[in-house]
């Protein structure tokens, strides 16, 4: 048993940290990968799996940690005869979790399919208990721990944010989300690599040289996963009413390159888009000038409820925002879009109050609760939406009760002098806040130009100043005068580099 164990700790991350030639670290962990999967081998690791599991730090010894924590799920189902995923309440799964969120990431990325089968078992496991939130947090880790900048779209990514959405653990992929997609897995990076030379544990080694469509890391991707990616990052941002960044995944998804039909998740993103650009930019958005002209129509024809529900709402219509809302409920509930509409009714009502301030210093609730759309059947509850934008500071207004509570409540509108006023305050903030700002930046270029002056390179330049001063001759000029009387230093330094 220690036999087996000594080839196994041969690779480690402090070996890494203390031998500088990557290309002998490079040797080294592929000299294990060869032991590793030795299929004469196999039978001798799996015997020792469970006890070298106790023996081996995860993040020292992250490749052999992986294939022992392999070998052991796969005796577990071979003893069990259970080809089901693990039990995420047995003893494997502190391993895992433990392993995921401490790999080192140099190692792992010579084992891309078998990092990727872990992954993969992890969130089986969790959905085979229907605790699918359990997963969401390690596979997180996992990712940004491979590749911080997430910079390479793969599969893992994709079945990442549905578990989010599953779980409805929508913060959770924020992290995630936030990352900026380059690149995907494909064969693009052999390019690179041709006119680099490209080791693996090299610590300045960008993420497309590991992570490619042969590594392992990520399955083959299609352009409906490319959808997917961007229109469930939609709905997490949706769900978090982040609208902008809604709106902006939404618009990857509808102005994505066509070439003989739109697709049906596209169909389903322009609809949400509309919606959302009502709840975003309080008004219907004209459509992105990168779509061609026949897929806009597509688009319309399919989303017909949709623009009339939009254009409604850019008219300030109400009589008809009501109609179209009715008129096409079992529409919204047939797209799963029920909550959107409701939500953007709540915009149209926030800015149909809001509109009211500039037109009466007051008014009674009941008054109030006639502008507004039917949604709210009573007067209790208008005067609680009311209430719920003075509150939050969207409504600049009080509400009064007159004599008792039975009687109908007052809005009553702040004067335009004390608005007035809060812009003032606010356009003084900012500057007192951009004085400050530049404040800071001179400093920084007093300091920038004062280092310049005790640099090495001004030194030598009033050195070189000093030999032509002394080369001058007699009757000559200083140099320092020539440079004050318009000699062109920059022409007399380039023509001493050539």
């Amino acid at each position: 048993m220690e036999e087996l164990l000594s080839p196994l700790t041969s690779v480690s991350r402090r070996l890494h940290t203390s031998d500088p030639s990557d290309e002998d670290y490079d040797k080294q962990i592929r000299d294990l990968i060869i032991f590793l999967k030795d299929p004469g081998r196999a039978s001798d690791i799996s015997a020792v799996s469970g006890y070298a599991l106790d023996k081996l730090d995860p993040s020292s010894h992250s490749l052999s940690y992986l294939f022992l924590l392999l070998h052991q799920i796969n005796s577990t189902q071979f003893e069990n005869k259970d080809l089901r995923p693990f039990d995420p309440t047995g003893a494997l799964w502190p391993k895992i979790v433990r392993f995921l969120t401490s790999f080192d990431p140099f190692q792992i990325r010579y084992a891309g399919h078998e990092w990727r089968q872990l992954v993969e078992l992890t969130v089986q496991s969790a959905q085979a208990v229907s605790k699918p939130l359990l997963a969401v947090p390690v596979i997180r880790d996992a990712i940004l721990r491979l590749d911080p900048s997430s910079g390479v779209l793969t599969s893992i990514h994709i079945t990442f944010i549905k578990l989010c959405l599953m779980s409805r653990s929508y913060s959770y992929a924020l992290p995630i989300l936030e990352k900026q997609i380059c690149h995907f897995p494909t064969a693009t990076s052999q390019t690179y690599q041709k006119h680099h030379k490209s080791i693996l544990c090299g610590e300045l080694e960008p993420s497309i040289t590991f992570v490619t469509d042969s590594s392992g890391f990520s399955t083959k991707l299609t352009y409906r996963d490319y959808l997917q990616y961007f229109f469930c990052g939609a709905m997490i941002y949706m769900a978090l009413k982040k609208w902008d960044k809604a709106l902006h995944h939404l618009n990857i998804v509808i102005c994505s390159p066509v070439t003989n039909a739109v697709s049906k998740i596209m169909v389903e993103g322009y609809k949400k888009w509309i919606l959302v650009s009502l709840l975003a930019c309080g008004k219907p958005i004209p459509s992105q000038s990168i779509t061609s002209s026949h897929v806009m129509k597509v688009y319309q024809s399919l989303a017909q409820p949709y623009t009339t529900l939009a254009d409604a709402f850019g008219k300030c219509d109400l009589q008809r925002l009501k109609v179209e809302v009715e008129a096409a409920l079992s529409v919204w509930r047939m797209d799963n879009n029920t909550g959107l509409v409701y939500q953007v009714v709540d915009a149209f009502q926030k800015r149909t109050t809001l509109k009211l301030g500039k037109t009466f210093s007051a008014l009674a609730v009941a008054d109030v609760a006639r502008h507004l759309p039917g949604r709210l059947s009573s007067l209790r509850e208008v005067e609680s939406f009311v209430a719920s934008l003075v509150m939050c500071g969207t409504l600049d207004a009080v509400l009064l009760h007159l004599r008792d509570y039975s009687d109908s409540t007052m809005l009553r509108f702040s004067g335009t002098a004390k608005s007035r006023f809060l812009q003032e305050n606010n356009v003084q903030g900012r500057i007192l806040q951009e004085c400050q700002s530049l404040r800071a930046m001179g400093k920084a270029v007093r300091d920038v130009n004062r280092g310049l002056e005790l640099s090495n390179e001004n030194f030598l330049f009033l050195q070189k100043c000093l030999k032509w001063s002394d080369n001058s001759g007699k009757g000559g000029i200083n140099a320092l005068e020539q440079t004050e009387g318009g000699f062109d230093l920059d022409e007399d330094i380039m023509g001493d580099i050539h």
